[in-house]
């Protein structure tokens, strides 16, 4: 369910979405497990039991199993977020009539919203090197996974290093060594959120940053209306309901490139 990293030589280190056995669970609170030859003790609350009966995986994910998916993903999904996205959007001077994508109001958005944390978590690793405090572990925010921080442990000191190879990054890199249309980044975005089950917080992130949604869009766009939340409730049921396994890069949608 989430990432668990190691500490000590008796512990078990994974991260969310491995795959674990359980080697004993009589303890309440405290598991153990195998990962890729390595036993060790983990917060039974980290992992998540799987019932594998008459399930079968592939390693093309679900959208390249079930033309199903596709459709209702990658077609219907994709495209009223995009719709939403795109309502209101002003046309900058800079980007010409036809330049403007939603596309770049999400990288807008996600650098300011890295800016915005940087502060706040500079703040709590300075509070811990200077008082040598124990930090638990580290469980991403939704802000984290997006941006993609990166963390590092070295006893009581921590070095944190903020990378933006961050979903938005990786997928720009990726994508754009097939010169990918932002069409497809933007859906790939959706892909990954679901993937990670916080499509639903990404979309608020997004469109909490009030400065750079008052920037890109007209006040009668959907985005500067209360009636994103409601979408946001939405994106959330599907998370409950449903999870999903899709690739990142949909090679069909690259054949004419």
């Amino acid at each position: 369910m989430i990432d668990f990293e190691r500490f000590e030589v008796d512990e078990l280190e994974f991260h969310k979405n491995d795959i674990l056995t359980i080697i004993n669970s009589d303890d309440e609170h405290c598991w153990i497990g195998e990962l890729n030859g390595q036993r060790g003790w983990f917060p039974a609350k980290f992992v998540e039991l799987l019932d594998e009966r008459g399930k079968n995986y592939s390693p093309a994910g679900d959208d390249g199993v079930d033309r199903l998916i596709i459709g209702l993903v990658r077609g219907s999904l994709c495209h009223s977020l995009g719709a939403v996205f795109s309502h209101g959007l002003k046309r900058p001077r800079l980007l010409g009539d036809t330049g403007c994508h939603p596309w770049h109001f999400i990288e807008e958005a996600a650098a300011k919203e890295v800016e915005r944390d940087f502060s706040s978590v500079y703040s709590r690793l300075v509070l811990c090197r200077t008082f040598r405090l124990d930090e638990e572990g580290k469980v991403l925010s939704p802000e984290e996974v997006l941006y993609r921080v990166s963390c590092h442990a070295s006893s009581f000191v921590y070095s944190y290093v903020m990378e933006i190879p961050a979903t938005i990054h990786s997928i720009n890199m990726s994508h754009d060594l097939v010169n990918a249309h932002m069409d497809i980044k933007f859906r790939s975005l959706i892909c990954s959120g679901l993937n990670e089950q916080l499509l639903h917080l990404w979309f608020e992130i997004l469109c909490s940053s009030v400065k750079v949604v008052s920037k890109w869009y007209h006040p009668w766009s959907y985005l500067r209306s209360p009636g994103w939340v409601q979408i946001k409730c939405e994106l959330r049921y599907m998370k409950l309901k449903h999870e999903f396994v899709l690739c990142g890069l949909y090679k069909r949608e690259l054949a004419k490139y």
